[in-house]
């Protein structure tokens, strides 16, 4: 089995775009909200149609799982009693949430 050494770009090119000020406010937003760790890094995946996976998509991900731990605690409180099947309903909601936004990164 060969063994993959790390290939390392070196980028020690620079190219300048004017943007407003607000515009440069939108895309430090969007930076931030993404897995990339400089916007120079996100301004570039973007425009080279490079993968940019959404970090508040992790987040809302944990929150579901969060929530269905919540649901899941009061069924066992409430001695598993689920006459109208609300708590299943509710998890099996949270499930295909979490699905959905799993696909979408």
């Amino acid at each position: 089995m060969t063994s993959r050494k790390a290939h390392t770009v070196v980028r020690d090119e620079r190219t300048y775009i004017r943007v407003s000020a607000d515009e440069k406010l939108q895309l430090a937003e969007l930076a931030s909200k993404s897995d990339c760790s400089t916007m120079s890094e996100y301004v570039r995946n973007v425009s080279l149609g490079y993968p940019v996976k959404s970090v508040v998509t992790h987040e809302a991900i944990n929150e579901l799982r969060r929530l269905g731990g919540l649901v899941k605690h009061l069924f066992i409180e409430g001695e598993r009693q689920d006459p109208g099947g609300m708590y299943l309903e509710t998890l099996q909601e949270l499930q295909a949430a979490i699905r959905r936004l799993g696909r979408e990164q």
